[in-house]
């Protein structure tokens, strides 16, 4: 068992999927300590409170993000203060995760989280899913609804045939060398990053220097954003994008949660006001001050929403 060092309220381990070596965060399995008899007694009866309700799984975003970058302070919420199992993979081509051969989908990423949780046996899940966490997450609640106990997305893609970004993210993924010069400029110094992020925030100057510091890592990273401008490549159309699942949202009976930042630039908040009302019993909740990169720009906010929620 290996303790990860970005978050340490979680475990680092792997899991094969379809031949690749996928890494995944987990916590609030093994993590109370021994003391005394009463203190044993008191760990058997926490264990066995947590080990009945339904697990957590978590999915992050497309760019440079991962498991850690996205959830760091989710997973150390749900797992710490609500005692919950979490779970938080790295998608393949993402993170310390292998990459893949041919094209990096959403339908490719749909079957990934699929496998993952009959890998780790997981029957019943909560899905919480950013960006394209969100499409995946609801691409599995629509395709296996048995699995999913409860569904958040945030600031989702999917819902709408619309290329999030406008026609200008279908240019930059089929511009050559884009990926590269954008990350060296990025990557050059904690400044730059901040000027970077700011098409994900909407106030990249009240980041944390922390937050900030890790991205600029993740950017150094070698390969950072080569999945991601494969991802775009493969779902963005001048006019439109492989994947919207507008049309078949009444389909979902699941309770859903739909979280979205009031100023998000990429997907327009509009998106998911239109999925809430078309998915039956659906809530909105929309968070003031903030961009796309919800559980990163306003984590106290957003664990109150979704603690509130899967707490129900």
């Amino acid at each position: 068992m290996i303790r990860s060092e970005r978050v340490p309220t979680a475990n680092s381990r792997y899991v094969e999927i379809d031949g690749l070596r996928v890494r995944y965060l987990e916590a609030g399995v093994d993590m109370l300590r021994s003391g005394g008899d009463d203190v044993e007694r008191d760990a058997a009866d926490r264990r066995a409170e947590i080990d009945d309700r339904p697990p957590i799984v978590l999915l992050h975003g497309s760019g440079i993000d991962d498991a850690a970058l996205s959830w760091k302070h989710a997973i150390e919420h749900l797992a710490e203060e609500l005692g919950r199992r979490v779970y938080a993979l790295d998608w393949p081509g993402y993170g310390e995760s292998d990459a893949p051969d041919g094209e990096m989908t959403t339908e490719y990423y749909v079957g990934v989280l699929s496998a993952f949780l009959d890998a780790l046996g997981i029957d019943r899940a909560a899905l919480v899913g950013v960006s394209m966490g969100g499409a995946a997450a609801l691409g599995v609640a629509l395709g296996r609804p048995e699995l999913v106990e409860r569904l958040v997305l945030v600031d989702s893609y999917g819902l709408r045939d619309a290329v999030p970004g406008g026609v200008g993210s279908y240019l930059l993924a089929n511009t050559p060398f884009a990926n590269a010069f954008g990350r060296q400029f990025a990557a050059a110094s904690t400044d730059a990053t901040r000027l970077a992020v700011g098409e994900f925030v909407h106030d990249p100057g009240g980041l944390s220097d922390e937050f900030v510091a890790e991205v600029n890592e993740r950017l150094r990273e070698p390969g950072a954003g080569d999945a991601f401008f494969s991802f775009m490549r493969d779902e963005f159309r001048p006019n439109g994008v492989r994947t919207d699942y507008s049309d078949r949202l009444g389909e979902l009976s699941m309770p859903t949660l739909l979280i979205h930042g009031a100023q998000d630039s990429l997907v327009p908040p509009e998106w998911s006001a239109v999925a809430a009302d078309a998915i039956p019993g659906a809530h909105l909740e929309l968070i003031d001050d903030c961009g796309h990169w919800v559980p990163r720009e306003r984590p106290d906010r957003f664990n109150e929403i979704l603690g509130e929620f899967l707490e129900e």
